[in-house]
């Protein structure tokens, strides 16, 4: 029956996407082709694609030609120099490093896998591996790549085929992406970022790959912290030294060495050269990672803008994912700032509340709730821009910090939770802007009931399915008319169980429970973590509506989220 069944699916699916690319690509060029308008595709992250290292997302796990993995190799030369360029005080550590890389030298193959190296570290001494600070860490494991050259001696690369994508609405993403640059110019460009990674020099080739689309010209733009610090002080001769310093990276010109010296070279053109490289590209694109890296290629240690940064906020598409999409919050709404989230998860944010960290040096353990007060920047001012949403259930996460954002504005603060795989579609103009979600599942709106003072919060959650249009008026985000007249009919399935939903805040059991809801036309809900009792409930206000047969394809109106402790 799967057989049967999966490829009608597929079809309707397709269909649904077709329908909606064509609806956007009207809607744009009734607009005229002004400089004010603007989409926005910012995607959630696991934007599934084939390359040649992730055969798992290529059809049939197909391995396709180039760079399967980066390599590394122990010699007496190699911990000669990690001895000698230690990055730390830390004499024991560095001495107990050495040790430890000389004895799994002798146990070592000439050249190791990432994993084969840390495995066999870990046999030899895993405490001491665990001991070394992200400093330590990513400077031995820097010096110790070696490069990956083919017989002509050219550097070998990560190579990305998306025709053979494993997942469908990866490809439904990539060709609206290509279909706004075309809508957008005759002659579109595209420029990817990839500051968010702590290499974007290994980055480089994956976004490439996955923007080469036919007709449209894509390309790498070397915009990295080092380059924006070289750039900006007349130091291009430095920008070895400002990886060290700016970035924690080494040696990246022995193993990327087209990519450092496209860097320089676009640094020795000067300032006005890089804005207007960028101001002739149709769009750009911002990596994931963390967007507290990408923040550091936009805004100085003074949080003031770089040069380039207005001309990369007004770029006719913008695209985004997982962190390229977080960078995107910032500006003005309802008379406060937009803040940019960096970290923290839903638990954390209830327990502990949000903490501030708005400079990149700034870090807190690894689960507390951080945010950006000056924001990113600033293509999306309607709110809060979080990501891998509801598979890392980050719902109270995004609620909790719109509790410090709504104390701090007249009217209540909005967030915007994108799940992975999917994308919300942003279309800005003169005529008046529009929302949809396009991809695999869907988009959450969360809304602040303004109940800062109270030790007892209450939210509204919204559930947008892909396939949904989304209407922005009066400070507000409604499911359109035309998806609620395109809806399908509700479903016969039984009422749920009278319980308590146990562990709601792990895995994507939230959703599946408001999904389950919407289905079912419940009216409450009672989910539980730790301390914590987690209520839904509809309101007068509240609606469901099945916008598709997909697995969360129940769009989910207003439903109140009520958190309390016993």
């Amino acid at each position: 029956m799967e057989r049967i069944y999966l490829p009608n699916k597929r079809l309707a699916k397709s269909r649904i996407i077709t329908a909606l690319f064509s609806f956007f690509i009207a809607f744009s060029l009734q607009l005229g082709a002004k400089e004010s308008e603007q989409t926005l595709v910012l995607v959630g992250g696991a934007l599934t694609t084939c390359a040649s290292l992730s055969p798992k997302n290529c059809e049939k796990n197909t391995q396709i030609p180039g760079k399967i993995h980066n390599v590394f190799a122990l010699s007496h030369a190699k911990i000669s120099q990690i001895k000698q360029q230690w990055p730390s005080k830390n004499t024991q550590a560095k001495n107990k490093t050495i040790k430890n890389l000389a004895t799994m030298q002798a146990k070592s193959s000439p050249t190791l896998s990432k994993k084969e190296l840390l495995w066999l570290w870990r046999d030899i001494d895993s405490k001491q591996l665990n001991s070394l600070t992200d400093q330590e860490y990513n400077f031995v494991i820097d010096m110790l790549e070696v490069a990956q050259l083919k017989s002509d001696n050219t550097r070998l690369k990560e190579q990305v085929n998306t025709a053979l994508n494993s997942e469908s609405a990866a490809t439904d993403i990539l060709q609206f992406i290509s279909g706004s640059l075309k809508v957008k110019s005759t002659n579109p460009s595209i420029l990817a970022i990839t500051a968010s990674s702590r290499d974007p020099y290994e980055s480089a080739d994956f976004y490439e790959g996955l923007l080469r689309f036919p007709n449209v010209n894509s390309q790498w733009l070397a915009l990295t912290p080092a380059l924006a610090k070289a750039i900006t002080t007349n130091k291009c001769d430095d920008l070895n030294t400002l990886r060290h310093s700016e970035m924690g990276l080494y040696q990246r010109e022995h193993i990327y060495p087209d990519r450092t010296q496209a860097e320089y070279l676009l640094c020795k053109s000067g300032t006005d050269a890089l804005v207007q490289l960028i101001k002739n590209s149709t769009g750009v694109m911002f990596n994931g990672g963390d967007q507290s890296l990408t923040r550091k290629v936009l805004f100085d240690e003074n949080n003031q803008p770089y040069p380039w940064t207005k001309a990369l906020q007004s770029r006719p598409v913008v695209v985004g994912t997982s962190a390229g999409t977080a960078v995107q919050s910032g500006g003005q709404a309802h008379g406060g700032n937009v803040f940019m989230i960096t970290n923290g998860t839903s638990l954390s944010a209830l327990k502990e509340g949000a903490q501030a960290i708005d400079a990149p040096s700034e870090r807190s353990n690894s689960d507390s709730l951080t945010y950006n007060r000056f924001g990113g920047l600033g293509t999306f001012t309607y709110g809060v821009l979080d990501t891998h949403f509801s598979e890392r259930n980050r719902t109270l996460r995004l609620a909790t910090l719109l509790d410090t954002l709504d104390a701090n504005q007249a009217q209540p603060a909005f967030g915007f939770g994108v799940d992975e795989t999917t994308a919300l579609v942003v279309i800005k103009s003169e005529a008046g802007n529009l929302m949809t979600v396009i991809g695999k599942n869907g988009v959450v709106m969360v809304k602040s009931a303004g109940q800062t003072q109270t030790k007892d919060k209450t939210y509204r959650y919204s559930y947008w399915p892909a396939g949904s249009v989304i209407d922005i008026k009066n400070n507000d985000f409604t499911l359109s008319e035309r998806s609620i007249s395109q809806a399908l009919p509700a479903i016969k399935i039984p009422p749920l169980p009278v319980q308590r939903f146990g562990s709601i805040l792990t895995d994507a059991k939230l959703r599946s429970l408001t999904q389950a809801m919407c289905l079912s036309q419940e009216k409450t809900a009672v989910g539980q973590q730790d301390e914590f009792i987690i209520s839904l409930s509809t309101r007068s206000e509240s609606a469901y509506h099945r916008i598709s047969t997909a697995q969360y394809g129940c769009a989910v109106s207003n439903l109140e989220i009520a958190v309390s402790t016993f």
